[in-house]
């Protein structure tokens, strides 16, 4: 998703099959082809409960930054789920991982800051391409009835703002977040008007099944980006 926005404003990307960041070699001929003067490395497992059970997070999340950011100026795409509570949390913060996936981010960070890198913290995308719960939700409320958590506090980010914003190439550790507070209950409440549906189509809830255990409060304060209400016509209209 994020890959497919930056692509879209000229940075180039390299799809799976040529590059399998966990390959070194993969990586070698990626940097011969393209030569780049900077990478901004957003690939990574963000299916935040299989960090804890897939045998490549590490691979995937900790080492192929490490590894790059060791031979170019990179920018990596971490998460606000290297913190906890209460929020909202500033960039020079201290972490509080509260899982795996999100003290593999903090291990790619700390490796990334080592080699001179830059980081910048994000969360809650979604956006066209995306196949995450945010993203899904049109065709899911066209479907039928849609769980979603209440009570918890979200930023949902438009990941075209994002990649906007990091094709400037912020120094240093920051953040970048929409800029509206919310819940997924209501953000689906206010798709369903723009899909003709009825919000009654939501059902809030306080958990989800399988769902593993999140920060208590990740919200982030930096360069806030434009909030989801300025956004939901051009993803779900098209306008």
């Amino acid at each position: 998703m994020l890959g497919s926005a930056l692509r879209s404003l000229g940075a180039v990307g390299l799809p799976r099959e040529r590059l399998d960041v966990t390959r070194p070699q993969d990586w070698e001929s990626a940097l011969a082809h393209t030569r780049p003067d900077a990478v901004i490395h957003c690939a990574a497992l963000t299916q935040v409960d299989a960090c804890a059970v897939d045998p490549r997070a590490w691979s995937l999340n900790v080492e192929s930054a490490a590894w790059i950011a060791a031979r170019v100026e990179t920018w990596l795409v971490s998460t606000n789920y290297v913190f906890d509570g209460p929020g909202p949390h500033a960039p020079q913060d201290p972490r509080e991982p509260a899982m795996a996936y999100g003290v593999q981010k903090a291990a790619a960070e700390d490796a990334v800051l080592a080699a001179g890198g830059h980081v910048v913290r994000t969360g809650w995308l979604y956006g066209p391409g995306g196949r995450n719960f945010p993203s899904r939700l049109p065709e899911l409320l066209l479907r039928g009835p849609v769980q979603a958590l209440e009570g918890w506090p979200v930023q949902p980010t438009w990941a075209p703002d994002l990649a906007e914003h990091l094709l400037t190439l912020p120094k240093g550790v920051s953040h970048a977040i929409g800029a509206e507070q919310t819940t997924w209950a209501d953000f689906a409440r206010a798709v369903c008007p723009r899909l003709g549906v009825p919000v009654s189509r939501v059902v809030g809830v306080d958990a989800i099944r399988g769902m593993g255990p999140r920060p208590a409060d990740a919200r982030l304060s930096g360069q806030l980006l434009p909030g989801f209400s300025r956004r939901l016509d051009d993803w779900v209209l098209g306008e």
